[in-house]
This record gives structure tokens, C-alpha cells and sequence, in this order.
């Protein structure tokens, strides 16, 4: 007689939801949809789910999505970047900077001939100046050995220091209007162009952290970088990289602050990293590595948003939100500690 063997089943199409509906991404959605109702019912009027301000949470977003995604790739490679926010008013200076050179002076009329290369222009030197700041963390960590959280904690004073060193402590003013009526303020289908680029990027990065050697490489270091090592990976290069794509996520995000505001905000950035940095925790990615997800990340981000929106229109003062956003990131890293139990 032969043993009869056991039959595989594949999962059915009830266990699949019943899986999806307890997934990050599924909590992610029920929490928004309770901040929605709650701010929609203690809002004046219930003017929370106006189109307007949908929209301005749209544009504020678009920004921190960006942020999240860099930071996906970097804490599920066992890291952290501390600089990104840093990295974002650097390169929002210089493109502003650049942008108002190479515009020249406005004429009569008060146009700019020069907008549109100036934009151009503008754009390409925040993520160059983006992907340089990644790549000096990366070689920092990588050739000296020295542990991420201190290279980006001093990078981040370095850059911060160079923004406000370019522009003597004042925001960059003259910069052409056309930079928010031509993208920034500019919609489609009632979507910001601002957070329809953010979402296009996101989607390309998750298909590079799930479906290329490249991602599984990083979380493959963020699990084990000795194991990473003996199965052949170039653990110094893939850390590199992983660094280089949060600043150049940081670079595309400092361009799309001068799009929102028309001009830069050296001082207005001060709990960006920690909103991004919670919205990564949140949404599934371990702080301690081996594991990310960029749909959780993006999910996430309209949490501090949200919150945000939420206070200014019930009259909550800025103290409260800076508070709010302190007591999100300890959640969100008391969440990982339980995932990982």
C-alpha cells in the first residue's frame, strides 16, 4: 500500500479577504475614515469634507508621501535618516534660489519670461541636491563604519545650517508664480498635481521594493546583513542606494514646497521628519528592518494630515498638534514592538 499524500489547497477567495481586512493597509483605511467622521462632525458646519480642504490635504500630503517612501526603503534596509526633512528645506533653498537666477528679473507687466526653464531648472537641482545629501549619508554609513542614526542626526544639522547660511535665516523671495499656478496649485479631477506625482512615484518604488532584486536585497540586509553578505549581496552598494532614494525622494519633495507656498519655509519643517517617520512605523515598516510595505507608508501619511487639518479647523492651538504628533510616533513604534511579537 501507498501512503496517500496530503492535498494543497490554495487559499480561497474568504480567506484571502478575511486576510486582506486584517492587513495594516485595512486598519490604515478604518482609522481615516475615523478622523474624517469625527472631524467632520466637531468641525463649524462640518466643513472638513469641503472639496477645498480635501484638497489642501491633498497638496500637504503629497510632500510627506514622498518622505515616507524614501524612509520605507531606508528603515527596511535596517536604518534610519534622520536628515530628510533637513534634506527637503536644502533642496527647496536651492531650487528656489536657482529658479529666481534663472527667471530674472520680472517685466513690467510683472510675468517672467524665464519661467518656464527657470522650473526646470529649479526641479532638477532639488533632486540632485537630494541625491547628493543621500549619497553622503551613505557613504558615511557605509565607509566609516558609523552607525545611521548619528550620521543623519549630524547631516541633518549640516544641512539645515547650509540652508540658513544661503539664505542668511530668510525664506527665498521673487520666485516665479507661475511655479504654483502652472503645478502647484493646479489640480486634476479634483486631485492636486502635487499628490498625483507623489502617488506615481510611490507606485514605482513599491514595485522596485517587492518585485526587483534591488528591494529584496534591502530588506534582506534590514533581516540579517551578515546572512545578506554570504548569500552574495553587495551590502555596502545596496545600502547606498537605499539612502540615495530617500534623498532624492527628499530633493522632489523640497521642489514641491516652493510649488505649494511660492517660496521656501525654512522654519516650517520642524516635525516633518517625525510625521513621515510615523507614518512609515504605522504602516507595517519595522523599525528595526526586514520588513516594509510603501502602500502602508502611503496610506499613513494622511494620518498626521489629517490631524493637522483637523486642529486648525476646530481652532486646536499649534502646541496640541506638536503634542498629537509626538503621541502618534510612540503608538506607531509601540505597534511595530507588537508586530514583532
Amino acid at each position: 500500500m501507498t501512503a496517500t499524500q496530503p492535498t494543497l489547497r490554495a487559499p480561497s477567495n474568504r480567506a484571502r479577504a478575511g486576510a486582506l481586512m486584517r492587513s495594516t493597509p485595512a486598519y490604515i483605511v478604518v482609522a481615516l475614515v475615523a478622523l474624517v467622521v469625527v472631524f467632520t462632525i466637531i468641525s463649524p458646519e462640518g466643513r472638513f469634507l469641503d472639496a477645498t480642504n480635501l484638497q489642501a490635504v491633498g497638496r500637504n500630503s503629497a510632500g510627506l508621501v514622498l518622505l515616507a517612501v524614501g524612509l520605507t526603503f531606508v528603515l527596511g534596509a535596517g536604518h534610519i535618516d534622520l536628515s530628510v526633512g533637513a534634506t527637503l528645506v536644502l533642496s527647496s533653498v536651492v531650487a528656489g534660489t536657482v529658479a529666481v537666477d534663472v527667471a530674472g528679473p520680472p517685466s513690467a507687466s510683472g510675468a517672467f519670461p524665464s519661467a518656464g526653464p527657470a522650473i526646470a531648472v529649479a526641479a532638477l537641482a532639488a533632486v540632485v541636491v537630494g541625491g547628493i545629501a543621500g549619497l553622503v549619508n551613505g557613504l558615511l554609513v557605509t565607509k566609516l563604519k558609523v552607525n545611521s542614526f548619528v550620521v543623519t542626526l549630524g547631516t541633518m544639522g549640516v544641512a539645515t545650517g547650509a540652508a540658513q547660511v544661503l539664505t542668511n535665516g530668510s525664506n527665498v523671495a521673487g520666485i516665479p508664480p507661475d511655479v504654483q499656478t502652472s503645478f502647484g496649485l493646479n489640480s486634476v479631477a479634483g486631485i492636486p498635481l502635487p499628490l498625483v506625482l507623489a502617488v506615481v512615484v510611490a507606485l514605482v518604488a513599491g514595485v522596485v521594493l517587492s518585485q526587483t532584486s534591488a528591494g529584496r536585497h534591502a530588506l534582506a540586509i534590514g533581516s540579517s546583513s551578515d546572512g545578506a553578505m554570504r548569500a552574495g549581496v553587495n551590502v555596502q552598494r545596496s545600502t547606498i542606494a537605499v539612502f540615495v532614494i530617500s534623498g532624492l525622494m527628499a530633493g522632489i519633495a523640497g521642489f514641491l514646497d516652493i510649488t505649494r507656498f511660492g517660496t521656501t519655509a525654512i522654519s516650517g519643517h520642524e516635525t516633518t521628519m517625525l510625521q513621515a517617520l510615523s507614518a512609515v512605523i504605522i504602516g507595517g515598516t519595522s523599525l528595526f528592518g526586514g520588513r516594509a510595505s510603501v502602500l502602508g507608508s502611503v496610506l499613513a501619511t494622511f494620518i498626521p494630515t489629517m490631524l493637522l487639518a483637523g486642529f486648525v479647523m476646530v481652532g486646536v492651538s499649534s502646541f496640541y498638534q506638536n503634542i498629537a504628533i509626538g503621541a502618534v510616533l510612540i503608538i506607531a513604534v509601540w505597534l511595530d514592538q507588537l508586530r514583532g511579537k
